[in-house]
């Protein structure tokens, strides 16, 4: 009998264990550990329903990691995959424990940062963008990123993120112009 009781207290730990898998990949990238688009959603939604109940602010902020394409064709996709996996590592471990760190799809991610206004989304980025410099490395990797704040920028998750993400363009176009003024420079010293 106690063998049977074993036998089954173990099946029954298995089970939860699958359980608890299950709701995880529900809710997560499997890649990056981080939520899913699922459940990015669900954490703007929140944070527009908190906004309606106490009028508090919060920011999206989009990050583009830049010239994947590029990092996968010159090292593979495993590198790839690795150089995803560390900027979802540095967003893990540099946001508070109220942001929501997301996958976004491809090499989109986005941060849903609560009671945050734009001035303070972008020094979150500055923040990141940094780590990502000294992170020590290789390939070395940057973003390019976008902020929006809720309801100034968008008053549905659809204009607040493509708020965000006209901002990121933006600023992607503003960079290879000065990119470009650089090299100009540099051919005329």
């Amino acid at each position: 009998m106690a063998v049977l009781s074993l036998v089954f207290a173990a099946e029954v730990t298995e089970h939860k264990r699958s359980e608890e898998r299950v709701r995880q990949l529900a809710v997560s990238d499997p890649l990056t550990g981080l939520a899913n688009y699922r459940q990015l959603l669900a954490a703007i939604e929140l944070e527009i329903k908190r906004h309606g109940r106490t009028g508090r602010f919060f920011a999206v902020l989009l990050l583009d990691l830049d010239s994947l394409k590029k990092i996968n064709d010159a090292h593979g996709h495993l590198v790839g995959s690795r150089v995803l996996c560390r900027l979802a590592n540095i967003l893990q471990i540099h946001c508070r424990a109220i942001d929501t760190a997301a996958r976004y799809g491809g090499d989109e991610f986005v941060l849903v940062l609560p009671e945050t206004k734009s001035i303070a989304a972008l020094q979150v980025a500055q923040r990141i963008s940094e780590q990502l410099r000294n992170d020590g490395e290789e390939p070395p990797i940057s973003v390019s990123t976008g902020a929006a704040t809720y309801p100034q920028d968008g008053k549905t998750i659809d204009e607040l993120l493509s708020a965000a993400d006209r901002a990121l363009y933006r600023g992607k176009r503003s960079s290879k112009r000065l990119q470009t003024i650089r090299r100009i420079r540099h051919l005329d010293d």
